[in-house]
């Protein structure tokens, strides 16, 4: 999903936050130096200091925006509990208000794979690489079992981004579905495991914007973020880059699995984009030299 800094949006945003707070004086009460910061998608993300501690605020305002909050909240509030006294972590939960569409989570001090990747390019990669198997190593380890590849889901993808510049990666997806395992291994996960969503800091290794699903391949987080890392590697999506992520998986869905995912994963982002970017990763997939 593109993220919006757009003054604009970010003044609409706020306008909106104001008129929550109105309605809600005692959320208003908490609440000191909030600041949006991105839009995205009928959602804003605020910085904000909440009863007296640094903290982060999402407004989501779509149709669906209780479920959307009751089920980013629970997802963190169960990994909270899977990661305790482990070397990975997620943000605590300070207040949730799902038919507002607002919640509260704890502040994180480090910086994202993002903007370790935008300041310091392809020498970020192996340390985030290490990070992102050690994130899902330990929000995983305890909580996999096998389940129906998602072959209703990984079409519908594919028929939303047919017709436009992503239009041979997925015929090339389309392809390798004829191969795809019965069943992979799932598990909580994450759900959006790109390079943005992990922060590197003070207290370790934190993943953010936990998806509320609870049932992921941890094939397609797996994709996910190695497509996010490929973006900032000159030679593409390497085996430096899949190989530590990869030896998580059973062989037969490293070997089977991983490509569908990925190619999903490069089918969308072409998409969004309109095509544009990607250039080499679009080759590497398709077996072409860029």
């Amino acid at each position: 999903m593109a993220r919006s800094f757009d003054t604009f949006d970010l003044v609409s945003a706020h306008r909106r936050l104001e008129d929550l707070f109105i309605e809600r004086p005692r959320l208003a009460a908490r609440a000191q130096e909030v600041e949006a910061f991105q839009t995205y998608g009928q959602r804003a993300v605020f910085r904000l200091i909440w009863d007296g501690r640094p903290a982060i605020a999402k407004l989501i305002w779509h149709s669906e925006k209780t479920r959307a909050v009751n089920g980013q909240t629970s997802a963190l509030k169960q990994m909270a509990k899977t990661l305790e006294g482990r070397p990975a972590h997620v943000p605590q939960v300070l207040h949730i208000a799902p038919k507002a569409g607002f919640f509260v989570i704890s502040l994180i001090e480090g910086k994202s794979g993002h903007e370790l990747l935008r300041d310091q390019g392809a020498d970020a990669i192996p340390e985030l690489i290490q990070a992102a198997r050690l994130w899902l190593s330990e929000a995983t380890r305890n909580d996999r079992k096998p389940g129906d590849f998602p072959m209703a889901r990984a079409r519908r993808i594919l028929d939303d981004c047919a017709h436009g510049p992503a239009r041979d990666v997925v015929l090339r997806t389309r392809d390798l579905l004829q191969n795809a395992p019965e069943t992979l291994t799932i598990c909580g996960g994450h759900g959006d495991f790109w390079p943005g969503n992990l922060i590197v800091g003070p207290a370790g290794i934190t993943a953010i914007d936990l998806s509320g699903r609870r049932s992921n391949a941890l094939a397609e987080d797996i994709a996910c973020f190695a497509q996010g890392i490929a973006e900032h590697s000159e030679s593409g999506l390497t085996p430096e880059i899949t190989a530590p992520l990869l030896s998580l998986l059973p062989e037969v869905e490293a070997a089977r699995a991983f490509p569908i995912f990925s190619g999903l994963a490069l089918a969308r982002k072409l998409h969004v984009s309109g095509g544009l970017g990607y250039a080499h990763e679009r080759a590497r997939f398709l077996g072409e030299t860029p």
